[in-house]
């Protein structure tokens, strides 16, 4: 009799045990799933990336169709849609002049691992090739990655008004040679290519691969040659790869669990420049561009509302925006021959997109 009891209580507790055991279980596993989950929605890891919803048609599929764009639009992390009306989604499309958004990138890193000590220092302290003309002694990579260098035009010059070199600082005037020369003096600093560079300290950490082409090279302390890539122009990206260096500003230069790059370098990146940003261009009076402003190599224009919308921006009206109070980010590439013309710009999306 005792032993039936004894043997009975056992089984209970054999059952209950392996409930208790199957509930554990199940607690991890769903633990373990929502991390899981968490963990590619917050990185956008290529598993999740191109699993979007083909949603029907609307206004901003319309101007990506017009324009013959890729693009992909996030908010809260997770993927809304994406357009491949230039090329497949995983073709990689050449970006223009957000390749400086790119740039201003690696000049933050460089000063957050102390190469750099402070973003107001002149240049030729720490790279005494530097020659920007006239002035070259008083230009601090605060002026180039401001664009306000005062630096003559060379590069593709015929686009650009300003032709005689300036005292820096006096406002700023976009065009390419103050990121061709940051890109140089960077290279130098780094003593290697700088593809090498934002692969290590970028692209590697967020899985993104790009092409980025050549422009030069430079010689280091020790007389070796070293080439220099393109600060102005000339990478290649996929819109998702792109979008993930906008989440990577939007969450302030942390992805997962790494700072990538400092807050206060994104912060002083997006915040607009105290001189006026300059409308120069051929045959035209130069003025005050009123609606535009410029930070570290990113551009933003006001909204409706007065705020600031900044954005990465190249030739093409291609561009890759931030709007945070969405927690949103969007991208639009796509090619710049004659094909894509009339560009479709920033402006013809942002009501559209403030809508979302």
């Amino acid at each position: 009799m005792i032993t039936n009891r004894l043997y009975r209580k056992f089984k209970q507790q054999q059952i209950c045990s392996k409930y208790i055991i199957l509930a554990v279980a199940l607690l991890f596993t769903n633990c373990v799933c929502a991390q899981s989950t968490k963990k590619q929605k917050n990185t956008l890891t290529k598993d999740n990336l191109y699993h979007v919803d083909k949603s029907k048609s609307n206004t901003i599929d319309s101007l990506m169709k017009a324009s013959h764009s890729n693009g992909i639009l996030i908010r809260d992390n997770v993927i809304i849609k994406h357009w491949e009306y230039d090329k497949n989604i995983n073709q990689k499309i050449e970006v223009q002049s957000i390749t400086k958004s790119i740039i201003s990138l690696l000049l933050g890193i460089a000063i957050d691992k102390g190469l750099i000590s402070n973003i107001n220092d002149k240049v030729i302290k720490y790279y005494p090739q530097f020659d920007a003309g006239k002035y070259s002694n008083e230009i601090t990579f605060k002026h180039l990655v401001t664009v306000s260098s005062g630096i003559k035009a060379t590069k593709f010059k015929e686009n650009y008004g300003n032709h005689n070199d300036m005292p820096p600082g006096l406002d700023a005037r976009y065009h390419n040679d103050h990121f061709d020369l940051l890109a140089k003096a960077l290279t130098f600093i780094y003593d290697k290519p700088l593809l090498e560079v934002l692969k290590t300290n970028v692209l590697n950490p967020l899985d993104i691969n790009i092409e980025w082409s050549i422009d030069g090279e430079v010689l280091s302390s020790d007389g070796k040659t070293i080439p220099v890539y393109a600060g102005y122009a000339f990478t290649k990206w996929t819109a998702g790869d792109l979008a993930k260096i906008g989440l990577l500003y939007l969450q302030n230069g942390k992805w997962e669990d790494k700072q990538i790059i400092s807050q206060k370098y994104i912060q002083e990146s997006l915040t607009p420049i105290s001189i006026p940003l300059m409308v120069s261009r051929p045959n035209q009076d130069v003025r005050i561009d009123s609606n535009n402003t410029y930070g570290y190599g990113w551009r933003a224009k006001k909204s409706p509302n007065g705020a600031y919308i900044w954005h990465m921006s190249g030739n093409g009206g291609q561009f890759c925006v931030l709007i945070p109070e969405k927690n949103m980010v969007f991208v639009k590439i796509n090619g710049y021959s004659e094909k894509y013309k009339p560009y479709r710009r920033l402006d013809q999306f942002l009501d559209l997109l403030l809508a979302q």
